[in-house]
């Protein structure tokens, strides 16, 4: 059953997330204007209307070797996203390697900064470490979506209804300073802008 399943995901998702982007009215708020590489930072429960939300800017998405993973990629390899495949727990590991190097090359990334297994709300530590070494500033990325469904998931993942509205809206830029000092205002700035909490 597990694999039946897997495989309607792998063939139906496509599908379903090309009628959703068709009829979700989308209103980007505080939009950044299209320029040098910045790092999409969203929580995983908003993954999706994320990804919808950074569309025009078409960003690297960092995406997890499970089979949803690949269901993600196959949903989105013809709308111009790019694709690299792992996780940022490991400095030096060859998704970290990849994603500096997309955004050395100029392109945006996007990353779901308490991914890909949580806990909820959590800001790993990746993101603060690509933009210090990269030089690039992060942009939280927020979604308040009208009618939609939060799946029982450990991210309690949104999925915005058919027809409805999503706002999403963009935080300001963030920098990474240097030491430990730098790295924990960042997190703060980041943690308030995506969770309205600055412990």
């Amino acid at each position: 059953m597990p694999d039946l399943v897997q495989r309607l995901k792998f063939q139906l998702t496509p599908w379903i997330f090309r009628g959703l982007t068709a009829s979700v009215r989308v209103e980007r708020r505080q939009a950044p204007q299209p320029g040098p590489a910045t790092i999409f930072a969203s929580l995983h429960r908003d993954m999706i209307p994320a990804i919808i939300g950074v569309a025009p800017y078409r960003p690297v998405l960092l995406v997890s070797r499970s089979d949803d993973g690949e269901i993600l990629i196959r949903t989105l390899a013809s709308r111009g996203y790019g694709f690299v495949r792992g996780s940022t727990g490991k400095e030096g590991g060859a998704a970290f390697r990849a994603l500096l190097s997309q955004l050395a090359a100029g392109r945006s990334i996007g990353i779901a900064v308490d991914g890909p297994r949580g806990p909820f709300g959590t800001i790993h530590d990746g993101v603060l470490r690509l933009a210090r070494l990269s030089g690039a500033t992060i942009v939280p990325v927020v979604a308040t979506p009208g009618v939609h469904l939060s799946l029982k998931t450990w991210d309690r993942t949104i999925v915005p209804a058919p027809g409805s509205r999503l706002a999403i809206t963009f935080g300001e830029r963030i920098t990474v300073g240097e030491g430990d000092a730098g790295r924990h205002v960042a997190e703060l700035a980041v943690r308030r802008a995506l969770l309205g909490d600055s412990r």
